[in-house]
């Protein structure tokens, strides 16, 4: 055999449309993968130089999505196996604080380290993570321990992206405390804070005291939203005073966190998110709700966001939010994480959390996710849930007879 004329690619993609914001990167490229990484990136590539070709002529490629909010340590009742999201380009899952600090290792050994996704996280202030949604965490401040949560940090760096909190009806009467807890944890390690709001928040104290680099996720929940001026709907001048100081405005859409209304006053005031993330779990995954990201990206292409724009909020802003550059990105040297998908055309009927419809023109359907160069297929991926118990019905909206 002639040594050199053996290929010199595991995989080579030519002939698509490849957007990567991280290289300034939108038209037609080739990409080379060998060993796990990428390779090449060029406008075209030998064919001849690759192991397996696939001409993705009529497609686009992009970096592999990164979900900057969901829920996947199995042994909470909100948890989901973190592998689904390779069904649908998603290569870096983000658990937003699932755990606790009490049982972070437990997640990390038996979830982070063995999944073929690659999953971050950011630690609950609350010993134990997520509780329950009939015993929700914060309810006594006295689970709520900034060292320990700073510890854990410290410990698995590796693994972790910063403190998170929930602040709401999980917080009773002193969600401001709560809340000022968990950023006392996430000054001593020196981290990010993600703070999740809903109904109960006290938003312009939360604005007022987050800190560039800073996380605030469910930005359009809906739910007595404060982030709109009550008599004019006008944006707060907090949000926009905490955006310019570097404050990160993520989605979160979950079965109770994306309202089509919210988001629509947002963007008259000129006001995207930085972030597109899920907020995929136990609940939100199946009817009536149905979440994966191709879906949550999709709906911003129905309220007025290029496609460039909607895949930059799923790859570089992420990366740039949990400050790693070495994700998010095509360049060469960098870990074989990319998606391939089709941008339909069409009549979408699209529900927001509160089940509100909407008319789009256009769907993103996944073709293929490649993660550290091995590719996954749609539905290649079946992970089971766990069975619902009674409790959890009180999620669901009431069936009709």
């Amino acid at each position: 055999m002639d040594v050199a004329a053996a290929p010199l690619f595991d995989i080579v993609l030519r002939n698509c449309h490849v957007i990567d914001p991280s290289q300034n990167w939108n038209g037609t490229a080739a990409i080379g993968i060998h060993d796990g990484t990428i390779a090449a990136f060029a406008v075209d590539l030998d064919p001849a130089l690759g192991r397996r070709v696939i001409d993705a002529a009529g497609t686009f490629v992009s970096p592999g999505w990164i979900d900057l909010h969901g829920h996947w340590y199995e042994a909470g009742l909100y948890g989901i196996n973190a592998e689904l999201g390779l069904n649908h380009g998603v290569t870096t899952a983000v658990d937003a604080g699932t755990a606790g600090f009490a049982n972070f290792p437990a997640f990390h050994d038996t979830a982070i380290t063995r999944s073929r996704a690659q999953i971050l996280a950011f630690v609950h202030i609350s010993c134990l993570g997520l509780h329950a949604t009939f015993a929700e965490e914060l309810l006594n401040l006295a689970y709520a321990r900034p060292e320990e949560t700073a510890i854990i940090l410290d410990r698995f760096p590796g693994a972790t992206a910063g403190v998170k909190v929930r602040i709401g009806s999980m917080t009773a009467s002193h969600g401001n405390q709560a809340f000022d807890l968990a950023l006392s944890s996430a000054r001593m390690a020196k981290k990010p804070l993600m703070v999740h709001i809903s109904a109960g928040a006290d938003e312009k104290y939360i604005l007022r005291s987050l800190r560039p680099g800073d996380i605030l996720t469910h930005c359009f929940h809906g739910n007595q939203s404060r982030m709109f001026e009550a008599e004019t709907g006008d944006l707060v001048p907090e949000a926009r005073a905490a955006r310019e100081r570097g404050v990160i405005f993520d989605i979160g859409h979950g079965c109770g966190s994306f309202s089509w209304g919210s988001a629509q006053r947002a963007f008259e005031h000129d006001f995207q998110p930085d972030t597109i993330s899920t907020d995929l779990h136990r609940y939100s995954i199946e009817p009536p709700w149905n979440v994966t990201m191709p879906e949550v990206l999709s709906k911003f292409l129905t309220l007025g966001m290029s496609l460039k724009d909607v895949i930059a909020k799923a790859t570089l802003a992420p990366a740039k939010a949990l400050g790693r550059p070495r994700i998010g990105t095509l360049a060469i040297g960098t870990v074989a994480d990319l998606v391939q998908f089709r941008l339909v055309e069409g009549e979408f009927l699209f529900t927001d959390s509160a089940q509100q419809t909407r008319l789009g023109a256009h769907r993103i359907e996944p073709i293929l996710c490649i993660r550290k160069g091995i590719p996954y297929h749609p539905g290649d991926i079946q992970r089971p849930l766990r069975p619902l118990y009674p409790c959890d019905e009180a999620i669901f909206p009431p069936r009709r007879a």
